[in-house]
């Protein structure tokens, strides 16, 4: 069971890494070009603390002469949830079907082009997870 906590946390520290230097890399270089939206949707996301909703929204683009199709919102791995219905349409105002929009895109990444250039402090929550249950192990190992 140490084991199993050790890996975990480790685990979690590395993706809230990742997803944190994913989503900083896509910021930095994105590049701006044109996107027309396909189609716009609420998901409804069930959690241990409730339910949650995720903006997603289908835009296609064109990137380097090679046509795209992107669902992200929002840059990085990491999908952001709201805590109401109402306050994740509001981040797909702007975006109805057939509108063109900007979309940015991440040169080594042309495939994942997102819509709104904001950070999330997920990465953050995960890195944290992750160095409470890595630490919290270690500690009530070493007092027994």
């Amino acid at each position: 069971q140490i084991l199993l906590a050790i890996v975990m946390g480790l685990t979690a520290i590395g993706y809230g890494g990742y997803s944190y230097t994913s989503q900083t890399a896509a910021m930095d270089s994105a590049v701006m070009t044109n996107a027309t939206i396909v189609s716009t949707s609420i998901d409804t996301v069930s959690q241990r603390r409730g339910t949650e909703y995720r903006p997603q929204a289908t835009f296609n683009y064109t990137y380097k002469g090679e046509t795209y199709t992107s669902t992200n919102v929002y840059p990085g791995p990491l999908s952001r949830e709201f805590g109401s219905r109402k306050e994740a349409r509001a981040q797909l105002d702007g975006f109805e079907a057939g509108t063109i929009v900007t979309a940015y895109v991440p040169p080594d990444s042309p495939g994942n082009a997102f819509l709104k250039v904001e950070r999330s402090n997920k990465p953050f929550l995960l890195v944290g997870f992750g160095l409470l249950l890595l630490f919290g192990t270690i500690t009530s190992n070493l007092r027994k």
